[in-house]
């Protein structure tokens, strides 16, 4: 839930505030939203194409870590050199942040192998996940109000990220039984199922 969050928190907080941010330097409106629009082309191809490429290993955290690099080298740009190369700065964010959304959700379902409680485990990711990820725009309006600048929101985005890799460290397949305590016979939760 808090991976799903911090990472869609990063989302919300780009939708939001790149193009004001860009227009800040100067650029015309037209500009900044085109920049927004390379950085959601970039986060869709991601969201559909890396999940494909990691379909072919059980465990899922090189890939995670892959698009959890671009949002750091992303976020890290945006942050310490705007002008220097935009369009790429936000298509890495887009593709860190469509990548690692995406790899989210197959995670999720990785965890357990019956549908029902596989899917509740993704609901309640997906929930609470989306609550979380509703707090980092305004606390980087809050920053950007503190600062004059949104680049302490970017490098705190970039350090979502770098959380994020560390909590990842928990998605090895081999654990997820334990970690959910399921039963090896049976792959349903210990006590009640999620789902009856």
């Amino acid at each position: 839930m808090a991976c799903f969050g911090l990472v869609n928190g990063g989302y919300s907080s780009i939708i939001a505030w790149l193009a004001p941010y860009y227009q800040t330097l100067g650029w015309s409106t037209a500009a900044s939203g085109s920049l927004l629009a390379t950085m959601a082309t970039s986060q869709a191809i991601s969201a559909l194409s890396i999940p494909v490429l990691a379909a072919r290993s059980k465990d899922r955290r090189p890939w995670i870590w892959l698009t959890l690099s671009m949002q750091v080298a992303g976020f890290a740009s945006l942050a310490l050199w705007p002008e220097a190369a935009p369009a790429v700065s936000a298509a890495l964010v887009g593709a860190g942040l469509g990548g690692c959304f995406a790899l989210s959700m197959v995670v999720a379902l990785d965890h357990i192998e019956d549908a029902a409680n596989a899917g509740a485990l993704s609901a309640l990711m997906q929930g609470g996940g989306f609550l979380i990820a509703a707090i980092p725009p305004w606390i980087v309006a809050v920053l950007q109000d503190l600062t004059g600048s949104f680049a302490a929101g970017w490098i705190m985005h970039l350090g979502c990220a770098l959380l994020v890799a560390v909590l990842s460290l928990r998605f090895a397949p081999h654990g997820y039984a334990r970690a959910m305590n399921i039963p090896a016979a049976g792959h349903r939760l210990a006590g009640a199922s999620v789902v009856d």
